[in-house]
């Protein structure tokens, strides 16, 4: 059987890491040296990126849910989202398929949902939810009312259920259609106003059902 090896000697490797420091600085100044009889300009060394952190995201979650509550603990919102990515530095959240449930005290909560969004600062205490591609916004009343608008692009401002865009828009509910260029609607309250665009008026189509 083989002797054990015998333990380290503390003075020992003290010494080795100090030699190790010494020729560490010895290469340093030999390459300081070089540097200086050099004729060509000096180098500024650059520090290569360290792979997985540049770009990459500060919070990452998949098939996430966020709840924000009202003052006196009512729901005010929810936000779902398959993915959620969010990076400090810029003050920037991106949603993969984001959808949100806009809760009201009084009336029929809306739902939107979007194949895209992102999240950013509107102010010192407000938040806008930026929602590309396929925009959906709509609610459903105790009634059986139903209202629906799509938009290539919306800005939505949960805290106070406000939304805008300038893109196209339209407007499908039980009495018919409408085409505009461009919306602002006071969400809570129930106030929409629409906007034309030159030639491209607002339009609306009503079924025939309404004249029976």
């Amino acid at each position: 059987m083989p002797a054990a090896d015998p333990e380290p000697n503390r003075n020992g490797r003290y010494s080795r890491s100090w030699i190790l420091v010494a020729l560490v600085l010895v290469a340093a100044a030999a390459a300081v040296l070089v540097i200086q009889r050099s004729a060509a300009p000096p180098v500024v060394p650059v520090e290569p990126a360290v792979p997985g952190i540049a770009g990459e995201p500060d919070v990452y979650m998949q098939d996430a849910l966020i709840s924000q509550f009202r003052p006196d603990g009512s729901l005010q919102y929810r936000l779902a989202a398959r993915e959620i990515q969010h990076y400090q530095g810029e003050s920037r959240t991106q949603l993969a398929e984001p959808y949100l449930t806009l809760h009201d005290e009084t009336g029929a909560p809306w739902q939107v949902r979007a194949r895209t969004g992102a999240i950013r600062a509107a102010g010192e205490s407000e938040e806008v939810v930026i929602l590309r591609h396929d925009v959906v916004l709509e609610q459903t009343r105790p009634d059986g009312e139903n209202i629906r608008l799509t938009t290539p692009f919306l800005r939505l401002f949960p805290q106070r259920q406000y939304a805008e865009t300038d893109r196209d828009v339209m407007i499908r509910g039980d009495v018919g259609r409408t085409t505009a260029k461009g919306l602002e609607g006071d969400l809570q309250a129930g106030s929409i106003r629409l906007f034309s665009a030159g030639e491209l008026p607002v339009h609306t189509t009503l079924l025939p059902e309404q004249f029976k």
